[in-house]
């Protein structure tokens, strides 16, 4: 009986915690469902402070921020959100009209100010959309159909950018073949493979045959410029030069089979273009004489060929001499630039160009020298802040961060800043050296507060108006954030210190948000939200800008759901 007892007594105590886990397990998941309708709600109300907002571009990136954040949510109104914000970017339908009637292979129109903004909305979208391939897909296509084949030229070759930043190597490369496939004489898609190629040769090399695969079906013309845009995209993907690619790396020349295949492309294609309009070989006879010296070496079986166009091109007065030398890029391209230095140091005034290609290849000493030749003015203290800023960031990688933060502290312009501090600072933050942290992020912050604003003056030739004006980019508030960012996971109250100074220079800012810019950077919201929620809610709620408060809200947010879901997967 005793026996009977206990074990009846033991039954009713399992039942009795076995019921209270169950009990528990109801209590928690109520409790997921009350937080997740609440911050369903809290977004509901973002959507709603959002349709005040008059301007499309405005009311695009706010729908897109709030559909950021709603998508583990609810995903099927966060798709909603993005459509409608994708569709919000397009212009009027006159304007669609006439971009779809434009052919491939036509001049590009230069973009204005409006026409950055809708891209640099459309991106954005895109980039969210991105967490479903097929869905980003249907937007890309929406807008090719709307907007014609330019469109889904930059469209596409966008997307595989930002798949090959993200490591996705194959949805890169069917990306970028969808981008050619649109246009392939516009050179978007071909600055994408120069950026492969830095990275990786041989997958470059495969996408240049491609490519030229598929320029052999398209007819060039030498009146629209579609001969011009695709001989010097080939050129700069086949034989990148350092200067060329400005301030950012060295990329090996291609392989032989691609030198081949651009060398028979290029006969063969002025070859066609002569026939349909006279006179093109002779208009250019430039890209023509290029290919003699790769042609030696890597395709004399087209030598014949090559004469006969080459003689067609001939100016009157040309005696049909040809360049000489060889195709061994390195010692080439490293003699000419000795050269090059050389008689630019004896000019009384060397060109902005030698000094570019000084600083690219970290021979600052040199590109010193020839800065000393040039008159004070604007030109001259934009390049001074170009050879300070790459020479601190030099400094920086080698670990001489006495010497960077000199070089660093000597600059006038805020897009410099922008460039060096953050390099110099995340090496002192991958050390854990917080005292130069605290050091560096104090005087950057001072220093910013009395730089130059305005944006980097173009090359010569180039049009002021495709830069950036103060409307359009705050080099001050970026870095700003871009500081703030950097040093949340190491110093929360420092990082909070800066984000007041994020806030104050947003409300003072003439950045035009109406266009779909805030300026700020929407991780640094949720990074710190983690950590101080309420101290950065009210530092949200305290900027003066409706677009900003839902942008910087919407990241808030994106950190509630974040603990929603690890709290739901325990």
């Amino acid at each position: 009986m005793r026996r009977f007892i206990w074990l009846s007594t033991l039954g009713l105590a399992l039942l009795s915690v076995v019921h209270g886990q169950s009990i528990a397990a109801q209590s928690n998941n109520d409790e997921l469902i009350i937080k997740k309708n609440s911050l369903l709600a809290d977004l509901q109300a973002l959507e709603a402070e959002a349709l005040k907002l008059e301007k499309p571009l405005a009311l695009a990136i706010a729908k897109a921020e709030v559909a950021a954040t709603a998508w583990t949510l609810d995903e099927t109104w966060a798709k909603k959100l993005l459509t409608e914000a994708y569709e919000l970017t397009f212009p009027p339908q006159e304007a669609r009209a006439k971009l779809r009637n434009t052919p491939p292979g036509a001049k590009p129109i230069p973009p204005t100010a409006d026409d950055r903004a809708q891209n640099e909305t459309r991106n954005r979208v895109l980039q969210i959309a991105g967490r479903d391939r097929a869905f980003a897909d249907s937007l890309a296509l929406l807008s090719a159909k709307q907007l014609g084949p330019y469109e889904a030229h930059f469209r596409y070759a966008s997307l595989a950018d930002r798949a090959f930043k993200e490591g996705h190597q194959e949805a890169a490369s069917q990306y970028l073949l969808q981008s050619i496939e649109a246009d392939p004489t516009q050179i978007t898609s071909g600055f994408v493979i120069l950026d492969i190629a830095a990275h990786d040769r041989p997958a470059a090399d495969k996408l240049i045959l491609q490519y030229i695969e598929r320029l052999r079906a398209f007819p060039l013309s030498a009146s629209n410029q579609s001969a011009l845009r695709v001989y010097f995209s080939l050129r700069s993907l086949v034989f990148p030069q350092p200067n060329g690619d400005r301030l950012r790396r060295v990329i090996p020349a291609a392989g032989s089979a691609v030198i081949r295949a651009y060398v028979a492309y290029v006969i063969e294609s002025i070859g066609k273009m002569e026939q349909s309009e006279s006179g093109s070989a002779h208009r250019l006879r430039g890209f023509l004489l290029e290919v003699w010296l790769p042609l030696k070496q890597y395709a004399p079986e087209l030598t014949g060929t090559f004469f006969q166009l080459e003689k067609l091109s001939r100016r009157p007065g040309d005696d049909g001499s040809l360049p000489q030398g060889n195709i061994c890029c390195d010692e080439t391209v490293n003699s000419n630039y000795e050269d090059r230095v050389k008689k630019a140091l004896n000019k009384e005034q060397p060109d902005e160009e030698i000094v570019y290609a000084a600083i690219t290849r970290r021979d600052f000493e040199r590109a010193r020298k020839l800065l000393a030749r040039l008159p004070d003015g604007a030109q001259k203290t934009q390049l001074t802040d170009t050879v300070n800023t790459k020479e601190a960031i030099s400094l920086a990688a080698r670990g001489d961060i006495t010497g960077a933060e000199t070089l660093a502290g000597q600059l006038t312009r805020a897009v410099s800043m922008l460039e060096a501090y953050p390099a110099i600072i995340k090496r002192c933050v991958a050390d854990k050296n917080q005292t130069c942290v605290s050091l560096l992020v104090y005087k950057a912050v001072r220093q910013l507060k009395r730089a130059d604003l305005a944006p980097h003056t173009p090359p010569a030739g180039i049009p002021m108006s495709v830069m950036p004006s103060n409307r359009e980019f705050d080099p001050a508030l970026s870095s700003l954030s871009k500081l703030a960012s950097l040093i949340a996971p190491l110093d929360e109250q420092l990082a909070l210190e800066v984000l007041d100074e994020v806030i104050a220079a947003a409300n003072s800012s003439a950045l035009d948000t109406e266009q779909g810019r805030t300026g700020l950077d929407v991780e640094l919201f949720r990074k710190l939200s983690l950590r101080n929620d309420v101290r950065v809610r009210q530092s949200a709620e305290s900027l003066k800008d409706r677009l900003r408060r839902i942008v910087a809200l919407s990241a808030i947010y994106q950190a509630r759901v974040a603990e929603l879901a690890e709290t739901a997967t325990k």
